[in-house]
């Protein structure tokens, strides 16, 4: 039985010297992964440049319940390209997401809300409101939430440090690898409560190093991210 859908690809891998193995974050399905024989013979329909981190592809394949790699039949792009694809800032943060969602949803099942989140997440890298510096920042803690593990915003005078094994705001300053400086974790209780930020760049790119290792606490699936040391050089 053929199926359609949409799917955000999560990662690409070499099979052979034709052949490449693509593993998409479907609407439908979850995650699945596909077989594209030839996909970088220009004759083909189905060429390996359609598979960037998280294009949004329109895909048709059978759904064959006996193949756990399945073929593409039809695959073509669901959004256009736009003038932010050239941003450097942009396409890291791409491989960034791209990175962490590949570890999270390997064998994630169907989930809709997820798929729009990130569909959402995307369409954020091209508004030109968006605050690029800080859209890294934003999008670890939102999808928190959809994983369960949303830090809570107890932030007072009383209760300035984060830490990241207990998910709150706490008294005292515990252990570097564990609670954040009085300057993150005020950071972070901006971000959470959405108000005005007002924080220096070395503080933003600490954040960021810790709330991966929040994830890493949080979630076993993530492991280490490569990607963050190019993210952190891109941004301003």
């Amino acid at each position: 039985m053929y199926v359609s859908t949409r799917g955000f690809v999560l990662h690409t891998t070499k099979y052979s010297d034709t052949s490449i193995i693509v593993k998409l974050f479907t609407e439908m399905h979850g995650t699945q992964s596909f077989i594209v024989k030839n996909a970088f013979s220009k004759k083909k329909n189905i060429r390996a440049s359609l598979f960037s981190p998280l294009a949004l592809l329109n895909i048709t394949y059978d759904d064959h319940y006996l193949n756990q790699i399945k073929y593409l039949k039809e695959v073509d792009l669901s959004e256009k390209s736009d003038f932010y694809s050239f941003d450097p800032a942009v396409t890291t943060i791409r491989m960034f997401y791209c990175e962490l969602l590949y570890r999270l949803l390997f064998d994630a099942g169907e989930d809709p809300v997820l798929f729009h989140f990130i569909e959402k997440e995307i369409q954020r890298m091209t508004d030109p409101n968006t605050v690029l510096n800080i859209l890294p920042l934003q999008f670890l803690i939102r999808l928190s939430v959809l994983l369960g593990f949303m830090p809570e915003d107890n932030y007072s005078t009383q209760n300035p440090y984060f830490s990241l094994q207990n998910g709150r705001f706490q008294s005292y300053l515990w252990d570097d690898n564990d609670t954040l400086s009085q300057e993150e974790s005020l950071l972070l209780h901006q971000l959470l409560s959405e108000d005005t930020l007002n924080s220096s760049r070395q503080a933003r790119l600490e954040l960021l190093h810790h709330l991966i290792h929040y994830f890493q606490i949080h979630n076993e699936q993530v492991g280490n991210i490569s990607s963050v040391d190019i993210l952190t050089a891109v941004l301003h």
